[in-house]
């Protein structure tokens, strides 16, 4: 067994970059995950020197490993490594297959400037549950200005030190890819407006457009329907040619007390009252089919009536 300083003395992560040969692909909401769970975890404890720990769930066909989403894990220190909680990992793997059943858990994730013994002993407890965890760590002290994002992937060999198995961390290549609902939440979080209201998203900006101009159209039309009452209630002398550009203005709204206007406003009224209508409709339905699939899963596990609860289904949603 290796002492503390052969410990010290051997090498954290190797010289070589990886050459396995795998092709990793890091979708935008991992880095989010892992940016909130740290900034949320700092604000909490009050400190800037933390360190948090988190799972990476993807999916990989044959050489090419995609990373879409990703939790985080509590732990514990224990002679001052930390330890993740076994039990915790297990059921929220479990939570997670149920619900996204095409995602394995492909790695982990934690904050810091880069890799030592600490990192080390939780890439050999992951190693229980996938025998080639990838490795990706944040580094949060990392300067601002920085070009390049402060993200760096790992891969584990096992490196044969004095005749002894060690193991040790080689960077590898990763990058990002966005799909197109990602690339529009990505673009609304990164032009949120600030608390000065100085900066917003394109959507945010034409709805404060739309607002500002639908709410200066309510305020002259307070303006003439309050010179309109004060002149019939001869609070003010009556203007002629006040009056005629009024009455010019109203002439030229289109025709709104028509039976031809009621109806087709009416049938356009029906409609939209029949897609929302239908909307609610369709999304309760799948909300009861989700619900469905996940009783008979739970059903088949204990060994439950699963062909009766689809022969339900089957008869209400076919």
């Amino acid at each position: 067994m290796a002492t503390a300083m052969d410990t010290d003395q051997l090498k954290i992560v190797g010289d070589a970059p990886s050459s396995s040969g795998l092709n990793i692909t890091l979708h935008p909401l991992v880095i989010l995950n892992i940016s909130e769970h740290f900034t949320r975890r700092k604000m909490q404890l009050g400190v800037t020197n933390i360190q948090v720990f988190g799972a990476l769930l993807g999916s990989q066909t044959g050489r090419d490993v995609e990373i879409h989403n990703s939790y985080e894990l509590p732990f514990e220190q224990v002679d001052r490594l930390p330890v993740i909680s076994k039990a915790y990992f297990i059921t929220k793997q479990e939570q997670f297959k149920q619900v996204f059943p095409q995602l394995d858990f492909l790695g982990w994730y934690c904050t810091g400037p880069k890799p030592t013994q600490a990192e080390l002993n939780v890439h050999q407890q992951m190693l229980e549950f996938n025998e080639s965890p990838l490795f990706l760590q944040l580094n949060s002290t990392g300067a601002v200005t920085a070009k390049e994002l402060p993200i760096a992937m790992y891969e584990s060999v096992i490196d044969i030190v004095n005749g002894q198995p060690h193991t040790i961390f080689l960077k590898t290549n990763y990058k990002i890819e966005t799909g197109e609902a990602e690339r529009i939440a990505i673009d609304h979080v990164a032009h949120a407006a600030t608390a000065d209201g100085e900066e917003g998203s394109a959507l945010i900006a034409h709805l404060v457009s739309q607002k500002n101009a639908i709410g200066m159209l309510h305020a002259r039309i307070k303006i003439i329907n309050q010179y309109l009452i004060d002149v019939e209630k001869g609070l003010i002398p009556r203007d002629h040619n006040v009056l005629r550009q009024i009455s010019s203005l109203c002439n030229r709204l289109p025709t709104a007390d028509s039976a031809e206007f009621t109806n087709e406003f009416l049938t356009d009224y029906n409609d939209v009252l029949l897609m929302s209508h239908l909307a609610t409709i369709t999304k309760g339905i799948n909300g009861m089919n989700e619900l469905i699939d996940k009783f008979n899963l739970t059903s088949e596990r204990r060994g439950g009536p699963r062909a009766h609860m689809q022969t339900r289904g089957q008869h209400i949603f076919g």
